[in-house]
Order: structure tokens, then sequence, then C-alpha cells
């Protein structure tokens, strides 16, 4: 039979094992539960799965069919690098065959501003984008508007035709157009050289400063022709 110190060792030992048991089981239960995440972590999580708005686009497209080829636009957001996120698309188009469109060089044809998505199927030839800020975008916006609240279109290969449905919104978002009595092949490259070109001069003039203009005297100047 044991004694009394017996039992208080034995009591000892089961209460200390009983408080190693309950140390054990909290450790392991804070090594289940997730570690919180930094301050840093959230912010570079947010900035991964949140991105701000970077701006918008419209690019200028010639697709390939025919002779004239077809020209319209694409725009949309862009993302946080800089690429197209979202496509919405815009252009005039006779309706009907090809024989409309032949009659079409003579008289106005009626035509559609909705746009057909079979026209993405077609290959495009040349293409021009440019970036717009949002008072360039509504701006753009607003001109698509205009356009399809023409209820009775019309299409003529001289007066008004893709080219001028595009020139329309380029000139928009303020961009400079060239001669849209052309076709749709050399229109879009034409209108990407005149707006780039204009670009650059530009910034090859700020980069040399402000011009001084000197005036001539009396003794140099010469006589008019």
């Amino acid at each position: 039979m044991a004694g009394p110190y017996t039992s208080l060792v034995i009591g000892a030992s089961i209460l200390s094992l009983s408080f190693l048991w309950a140390t054990v089981g909290a450790a392991a239960s804070q090594d289940s539960q997730p570690t919180p995440a930094s301050d840093s972590e959230r912010e570079a999580d947010t900035k991964t799965t949140i991105a701000p708005p970077t701006g918008y686009y419209i690019e200028f497209r010639a697709a390939r069919i025919g002779l004239y080829g077809h020209s319209y636009v694409a725009y949309g957001r862009l993302d946080a690098r800089r690429q197209p996120a979202d496509f919405h698309y815009a252009d005039l188009h006779p309706m009907g065959n090809y024989a409309v469109m032949a009659i079409g060089h003579l008289v106005p044809v009626r035509a559609n501003t909705e746009w057909d998505p079979d026209v993405l199927k077609l290959p495009v030839a040349s293409s021009y984008r440019r970036n717009l800020n949002a008072a360039e975008y509504q701006k753009l916006l607003a001109a698509v508007q205009r356009a399809r609240a023409n209820k009775r279109p019309t299409w003529d290969a001289v007066s008004n035709n893709c080219n001028h449905f595009v020139a329309q919104l380029a000139t928009a978002v303020g961009l400079r157009t060239p001669n849209d009595f052309q076709f749709s092949y050399s229109f879009i490259p034409a209108l990407r050289e005149l707006n780039e070109r204009g670009s650059q001069a530009q910034a090859s003039t700020s980069s040399r400063g402000p011009t001084v203009s000197r005036i001539s005297t009396s003794s140099e100047r010469k006589p008019g022709l």
C-alpha cells in the first residue's frame, strides 16, 4: 500500500503531464492557424489582384478584303501593362452584297453602323494604336454614339465610305487625318505616319528648346518677288 509521500509524487507527476499535454496541444493549434500577413504582404497582394485604371486606347485597322480593304476601329480600356483590356468596335459598311457596293460608286446606298463580328475574321493588313486619356475617350464614345444615332445611314464610295467614318473618330480624339479618298490599305498607314511624324517633330522641337527669331534690318531685307 502506497504511503502519503508516494501518493503525492504520483499526483504531481499526473499534474505535470497534464500541463505538458495542454502546452503541446496549444502549440499545435497555433501552428495550424494561418499566420497573419504583414502590411507589406497585404499591400503586395492587393496590387496584384486589383489593378488601377491606366487609360484607354483606340486602334485603327485596315482589314484585308477585296481591292479596297475595309477600315474600322477597336477601342477600350488598357490594363496595368498598358495593353488592351477589352475590345469594342465601330465601322461603317454598306448593307448587302458586292452588287450593292458597286451601286454605291454611283449613288448612296443603305449602310450600317452596327458592328458585324465577321469583320474580325478578316486578316489585318495594317493598324495604328493610340493611347487616350479619360477626356479623349469620352469624346470618342460621344462620336460613336452620334454616328449610331443616325438610324438610316448611307454609304458611297466617294464622299461617305469607311475611311470617312474612321476619320471622324480620329478627329474626335484630336488626331490629324489624311485624304480619305483612298484605299483602306493606304489610308491607315497614312494616318499613322501623319500623326507619328507630327509627334516626333514636336518632341524634337521641345528638346531643342524655344526658337529665337531674328528680325532683319532694313539693309538686310531683300525685295519681294
